[in-house]
């Protein structure tokens, strides 16, 4: 059996932020929650007449999700149009009936590099990577301290520079902040931002 060739990706981490409390159906509420938020933010790709046909790679494990998409989708397209504009509106929509106790709220990691897509596994250097960065002590902390908004994002240096930096989808307007990453050996700075809602009432 042939092993896929890693292709560039752009590699997406997502974790519900507070999951563990309140018991199972909360658990249970929030694991739908977050599959209906990424059907409703992925369905730009399928419109999309450049990127739809695009390969992707989509897997969801309860209270978690990983998304890896090829080159053939711009990198700033992911951050800006995917994460920032798309989860935001869906966040936004499944959140809408619900109290604040079974609000979905989530951490986001964001990195790009080599990656082996092999359904249904993926791995590769930005996939270790957006899995450290997801679980960094400051990036959790500044979500904690933002509970009023639905996500928090953090990207990898090499992204920032590499993506945002560019100021491709205006990217470059977004205000990040760089905090020092160390979890199980991985050591790097990484570039937080909790975008702030308008909140009405």
């Amino acid at each position: 059996m042939s092993v896929p060739l890693a292709t560039d990706c752009t590699v997406v981490k997502l974790d519900v932020a507070n999951s563990s409390s309140s018991g199972r159906r909360r658990q249970a509420h929030l694991d739908q929650a977050l599959t209906s938020a990424l059907d409703q933010a992925l369905e730009s790709l399928d419109h999309h007449s450049v990127y739809a046909s695009v390969r992707r790679f989509r897997r969801t494990d309860g209270d978690s999700a990983l998304l890896a998409f090829e080159a053939g989708i711009p990198k700033a397209w992911v951050a800006a149009d995917i994460v920032l504009h798309e989860l935001d509106l869906a966040l936004a929509d499944v959140n809408k009936p619900f109290n604040d106790e079974h609000r979905l709220r989530l951490r986001i990691s964001l990195d790009a590099g080599a990656t082996v897509i092999d359904p249904p596994n993926v791995t590769g250097e930005a996939v270790v990577a957006a899995a450290r960065l997801i679980d960094a002590a400051p990036f959790r902390q500044a979500v904690a301290d933002a509970p009023e908004e639905d996500f928090g994002l953090v990207v990898s240096d090499r992204f920032h520079t590499d993506v945002v930096l560019s100021g491709e989808r205006g990217l470059d307007r977004i205000a990040f902040r760089p905090v020092e990453v160390d979890v199980k050996g991985f050591q790097q700075v990484a570039w937080i931002h909790v975008p702030k809602r308008e909140h009405t009432g």
